[in-house]
């Protein structure tokens, strides 16, 4: 379980796990849609009580996922319309696919919201949607250059920078550094964390990064590998997981060491075996993002889409392939320590 939770955080961060959202430059194509929402686009549209907004991912038995799934149902009761959550468990494209489709044709669908895992897979699905006046925005992770109407997430240099800096702060700025990561999965998103961390560093002269290794997003594997990094270098004062799997390794290399009253832990995500040790100090802190803000305003901006204005900018915005929906949202992150755990220990999405 350890290992698939680590699959899909590196994918989702990923982080671009994934190309990531902070391609800001790269604005989507916005010819007008052909279909029939794009033809309302022209006026001033009815909520419907049939009109439906999906949210699709992949490995979607996952506890990660129960933040978007909140942050959907939210937004659509506010709104007066339909949430529905869809997904595979597995994480393949061609499957991932098929759901799209089939949500494309449902003619209830007003709205996708989805991360891009597979982007050069999903691009003409994204052309059919547009095509049928249905927007899709990415959350996570962009298809960039697409038909997709904007994407919400995370800026993955900055998270990679927060995470040297919380380093920084556990070790008083100065001591060795190991890395554990995950490049090998291929994650734009994983290769940002990483250059946010080496550009940081420089800002402190008294760290230095002695190791690092690929963990292949798996807590025992990581365990292993970060474990023969401490003992070539038994000076090491921190460790950054890159992935949620990577510190909880991490946590089981130290331990095994006996090297727990000296090497400070960094994390990223906020699961509920990372919460459990931050709080019992095995962690010195996670960095997580703030998934519920992604699809809670993904949602809104799909609504807006429909239903907003139609000459923000001209006669005619939509003729005039002009969109006012942003072409990306910095969602921001979290910084969970000891001090304000417990807050997040007692919030469990799966209970709403």
């Amino acid at each position: 379980m350890k290992k698939v939770l680590g699959l899909v955080l590196t994918v989702v961060l990923m982080t671009s796990l994934f190309a990531g959202c902070a391609q800001k430059n790269n604005a989507p194509v916005t010819d007008a849609p052909t279909g029939e929402q794009g033809e309302e686009a022209g006026g001033e549209a009815e909520a419907k009580a049939d009109e439906t907004y999906v949210f699709m991912c992949p490995l979607a038995n996952l506890e990660y996922w129960q933040a978007y799934r909140v942050g959907l149902e939210d937004a659509c009761a506010e709104l007066g319309v339909t949430a529905k959550f869809l997904g595979d468990d597995g994480l393949e494209a061609d499957a991932m696919c098929a759901i799209l489709e089939t949500a494309i044709n449902d003619p209830t669908t007003a709205g996708i919201i989805m991360p891009g895992h597979f982007p050069e897979a999903y691009e003409p699905y994204y052309e059919m949607a547009w095509e049928k006046g249905i927007p899709v925005v990415n959350v996570g992770q962009d298809v960039s250059n697409s038909r997709r109407l904007t994407c919400l997430g995370s800026d993955y240099v900055t998270y990679g920078a927060m995470m040297l800096d919380q380093a920084a702060e556990a070790v008083n700025e100065s001591g060795e550094v190991i890395i554990s990561q995950a490049l090998s999965a291929g994650s734009s998103a994983a290769e940002e964390i990483m250059t946010g961390i080496h550009t940081q560093i420089e800002k402190y002269p008294n760290m230095k990064i002695v190791a690092e290794v690929d963990d292949q997003s798996d807590a025992a594997v990581a365990a292993t590998k970060i474990g023969a990094a401490l003992l070539a270098n038994p000076n090491t004062a921190v460790i950054i997981g890159c992935q949620a799997p990577s510190a909880v390794g991490a946590v089981t290399a130290v331990k095994e060491a006996g090297m727990g009253d000296k090497v400070k832990i960094i994390s990223i995500d906020r699961d509920s075996a990372t919460l459990e040790y931050v709080k019992n100090g095995d962690i010195y802190s996670t960095v997580a993002g703030k998934q519920y803000t992604e699809v809670y305003y993904g949602t809104k901006i799909c609504y807006d889409f429909n239903h907003g204005p139609k000459s923000a900018f001209s006669n005619d915005d939509m003729v005039a392939n002009l969109l006012i929906a942003p072409n990306f949202v910095d969602t921001g992150s979290l910084v969970i320590n000891q001090d304000n755990v417990d807050y997040f220990l007692d919030f469990n999405y799966a209970d709403k």
